[in-house]
């Protein structure tokens, strides 16, 4: 055998290992990851390893330092900078009152969406979506994915509409499923048309309130052909905390007419064809459909 090797010439700073890559320093590095986090409220390991070009264990590895020095949390299936109280989403059926004719105006306008027979569409979880899935036609035959339970209980009385539910665990307080199981099942799918609900809106994108509702949505994003927006004017500038997409990832919106000229130029800048739901043109009524 040659000689012994000396370990301190061929040890390879951990720090270092990375750095040609995009970043000089590890603590600059753990500076952006601290900076994406902060701006977006929840992030994936695999969404900072893409940002940053690094490896996820270098992005596991430097998110460890930053929860041991009370900087960020780790939170299931990312990291968050927020406090987990600014992530419990409030209360479902609190949020289904609120301007419930502006939704089911949204909602009937949203219909418009959906002309052909045999359609596959996603709807996702929210009080909005919840009214187009109440209203849905049956002589479509439509094949619907979602990860709601209200929603999959609306539609249970469809008899013409296949209901494929998106399992996982249940969160009370969302009245979804999320988690691996439904991140997996979201993988197998190819959606034409899915409905997007928004906890807030801004120029920065689309917000919802919880890192699980984030991942699930950011994932029917990835297999869905065309995204429609469906939220009552309300939610720009609304204080959700966790960023979803971009507006740029939205082909769609369907808006209440109480939209302000500023919020409209603002998707039109982005790309986004709004449509707006007039409550005049639909008188209130107790029945949604």
């Amino acid at each position: 055998m040659g000689d012994p090797i000396d370990t301190a010439v061929v040890a390879v700073d951990e720090e270092l290992a990375d750095a040609p890559l995009r970043y000089g320093s590890a603590p600059e590095r753990r500076g952006q990851i601290l900076e994406l986090v902060s701006e977006q409220g929840f992030c994936t390991i695999a969404e900072l390893s893409s940002a940053l070009e690094v490896s996820e264990m270098t992005v596991r590895r430097d998110v460890g330092r930053l929860a041991r020095e009370g900087k960020v949390r780790r939170v299931h299936g990312g990291v968050t900078a927020l406090p987990s109280e600014a992530l419990n989403p409030s209360d479902f059926a609190v949020r289904a009152a609120s301007a419930r004719e502006a939704k089911r105006a949204i909602a009937r306008e949203a219909l418009r969406f959906i002309r052909r027979p045999r359609a596959t569409i996603g709807i996702d979880s929210g009080t909005t979506v919840l009214e187009l899935a109440k209203i849905l036609p049956e002589d479509r035959r439509l094949t619907v994915a979602t990860h709601s339970l209200p929603a999959m209980v609306a539609m249970s009385k469809l008899k013409q509409v296949h209901v494929f539910g998106l399992g996982g665990e249940l969160h009370p307080e969302t009245q979804d499923f999320a988690g691996p199981a439904t991140l997996e099942a979201i993988r197998d799918l190819r959606i034409g048309t899915l409905f997007l609900a928004a906890g807030g809106l801004s120029r920065r994108g689309v917000y919802c309130e919880s890192d699980h509702e984030a991942l699930v949505k950011r994932a029917l994003i990835e297999v869905s052909e065309r995204v429609v927006l469906l939220a009552d004017s309300s939610k720009f500038g609304s204080s959700a905390m966790v960023r979803v997409c971009g507006l740029d990832a939205v082909d769609h919106a369907v808006i209440d007419d109480a939209i302000t000229a500023a919020d409209a130029a603002l998707l039109a800048d982005n790309g986004v064809d709004l449509r707006r739901a007039s409550l005049s043109d639909h008188p209130p009524t107790d029945d949604p459909r």
